[in-house]
């Protein structure tokens, strides 16, 4: 949908929202440079904020005329609250926008409730443009134009491998283009000439602390006590908070713990799935590693992880001892 609005003209109102910013970013700013001259954009380009407005103030600013050009962009942020308990005529208000109006709201942070009226104005009159993670060849061809933008040669295979190093993929890790982008903004600064290879990605790309703390949470959950010592390990010297480390394996234990409690009494996995509040993909792994551990375990397991959390809240022990001597009790079976 969002290509679209690269090709001919626009009008009227928009509803940008999703998991790619940078997408949504680079949408927005082209509107504005394809539809406003840099001159008079003071008169024709608007950004309002959704906290602070009301009805009559957006039919106002709507309402007002361009200077020296055919299009006015007006731009809403921070619009979830505004969208509660909006009237009919608003929605008519909407409907009759003068054709030199581009009016965008935008939902950043996915705080509009998708099941209100406002959400649903936008879906029916397919007015919503989603910016969701890319997929595919979307991922390699967005890599590949961006070296060349920045005048770097890579392969295609080398292309792949910094797309698969970088955990874009991953259904369980949260990268975002921006932090692809960043990631490859590293690779130029090691660069002696113009061609990307292999070994400048390896020695660019650190390891992510959140692919870490999966993999721990991956070895702990099947009860490998060397492999889970070795994960850990390589989060204590990345510098993640003990704190945070023990937290993570708390709610891995709880989630587990829940699970086989709510199936021994008869719950199906969709109840349960929708008890925890978890994405399908992290359930399933938590059926899966549940099998591993009886519930009474679990039980003692909980206990001893909340003992060890006061412990290294009100006393001066040696935290990563303490939660070491933790997953070899954790992964002992």
């Amino acid at each position: 949908m969002y290509r679209e609005l690269y090709r001919g003209d626009i009008k009227g109102a928009y509803l940008f929202y999703g998991y790619e910013s940078l997408l949504l970013d680079n949408t927005l700013e082209y509107i504005i440079k394809k539809h406003t001259k840099k001159d008079f954009r003071s008169f024709n380009l608007i950004f309002l904020d959704g906290e602070n407005l009301t009805e009559n103030s957006l039919v106002s600013s709507c309402e007002t005329l361009p200077v020296f050009d055919e299009k006015r962009v007006v731009v809403v942020k921070n619009m979830a609250e505004f969208t509660v308990g909006l009237k009919k005529n608003f929605y008519e208000f909407i409907d009759n926008l003068a054709d030199f109006n581009i009016l965008i709201f935008l939902d950043r942070n996915n705080e509009l409730d998708k099941k209100r009226k406002f959400f649903k104005y936008f879906k029916e009159n397919k007015r919503d443009v989603e910016f969701a993670k890319l997929k595919g060849n979307e991922v390699n061809r967005f890599v590949a134009e961006y070296f060349t933008l920045k005048g770097y040669k890579i392969n295609t295979s080398d292309n792949m491998y910094f797309i698969n190093k970088s955990n874009y993929n991953s259904r369980d890790i949260n990268i975002s283009l921006y932090d692809l982008k960043n990631e490859m903004d590293k690779l130029f600064s090691l660069a002696d000439g113009d061609v990307v290879t292999k070994d400048m990605i390896d020695k660019s790309l650190s390891e992510n602390i959140d692919s870490n703390i999966f993999k721990f949470l991956n070895a702990l959950s099947s009860r490998q006590t060397e492999r889970s010592l070795i994960e850990f390990d390589k989060l204590y010297s990345l510098n993640e908070p003990l704190q945070r480390i023990l937290y993570m394996i708390i709610r891995q234990m709880r989630f587990m713990m829940i699970y086989k409690n709510l199936k021994e009494v008869g719950y199906n996995r969709l109840e349960i799935q929708k008890e925890i509040g978890i994405s399908s993909y992290e359930f399933n792994k938590i059926a899966d590693y549940s099998k591993n551990f009886k519930l009474k375990d679990l039980y003692n397991i909980h206990k001893n992880l909340t003992e060890v959390d006061n412990l290294i809240k009100t006393t001066g022990v040696n935290d990563k001892i303490l939660i070491e001597t933790l997953i070899i009790s954790i992964t002992s079976k």
